[in-house]
């Protein structure tokens, strides 16, 4: 017999891919207590999981990024009163990650064609894919509820803040000293990726489609990224006077990202101060005990 779904809670992290997805689904979600994780390698199964279960609270988690519109439909068709979890990082940065790891997996579209602001068909990225309020307003629209919004960069200047507020949210408690604030994945140096944008032109699609037999399209896209990786090895041998002395971004691109979302970066701000739960009184185990 199917649970009713009075019966839990469920919260899901819409992860948005380079904005510290793989940090909290490694180093926090595992280590939350009073909550059931499911992490992103369960999702298909999530569930099934819990209908087998008698946990009164989930949290699964996924990546969205450019998804986010599918992502957000697929949880709300199951649970459309979910709570949503959000995590955002300024847009330059955000993009200018997202743009690393499209090199890195054999990209070689230059930035100012990978993120086009100024067309209404971009390639990949446009101007209203970007914006991170109309993300907001999309899981609003939905779930008839208010997402927490957490902010990438409260990582670096107070992890453990992000993580009150998270349990907040949740309902979950924590206990400090299990925290691993160490990175998950080390980033690639610009003279490797450099060289894998020339390498990519010569030898990939700048805009990958995918396979439509599901398993045709996982080896084609392992042995795509065996290829890759194999480049970056070589890459990184090459000597740095060989590489062409350019950014690989240029600054100013990045700069007229920052300018033209600044109001979307602000909303999202007064978005946060405004409807996340406060966190006065909420403290991990670990400071209970003190």
């Amino acid at each position: 017999m199917a649970r009713n779904h009075s019966e839990y809670q469920v919260y899901f992290h819409v992860g948005l891919g380079k904005a510290a997805s793989t940090y909290l689904q490694h180093r926090v979600f595992p280590i939350l207590q009073n909550i059931r994780y499911i992490p992103r390698d369960r999702y298909r199964g999530y569930q099934g999981l819990i209908e087998r279960t008698q946990d009164t609270r989930y949290l699964v988690s996924r990546e969205a990024a450019y998804r986010l519109q599918q992502r957000v439909d697929e949880f709300a068709a199951f649970k459309p009163d979910a709570r949503v979890i959000l995590v955002l990082r300024r847009h330059d940065r955000w993009i200018a990650s997202h743009y690393r790891r499209y090199l890195k997996n054999g990209g070689s579209l230059d930035f100012e064609h990978y993120l086009d602001l100024d067309s209404n068909q971009p390639r990949i990225w446009g101007a209203q894919q970007v914006r991170f309020m109309a993300m907001i307003e999309a899981i609003e629209q939905r779930f008839n509820s208010r997402p927490l919004v957490l902010f990438h960069e409260d990582l670096q200047t107070d992890p453990f803040a992000l993580i009150d507020q998270l349990c907040a949210f949740t309902g979950a408690h924590y206990q400090r000293d299990q925290v691993n604030l160490s990175i998950v994945h080390s980033s690639w140096s610009d003279k490797q990726l450099k060289l894998a944008r020339l390498a990519g032109k010569r030898l990939f699609d700048p805009v990958p489609g995918a396979a439509t037999n599901p398993t045709l399209h996982r080896v084609r896209r392992r042995l795509h990224l065996w290829t890759c990786y194999g480049i970056l090895g070589i890459a990184q041998m090459v000597p740095a006077k060989w590489v062409n002395p350019d950014p690989l971004i240029n600054p100013e691109s990045l700069s007229r990202v920052r300018e033209v979302f600044a109001n979307d970066w602000l909303c999202c701000h007064d978005y946060a101060q405004a409807y996340n739960p406060p966190v006065s009184g909420i403290r991990s185990e670990t400071d209970q005990t003190l």
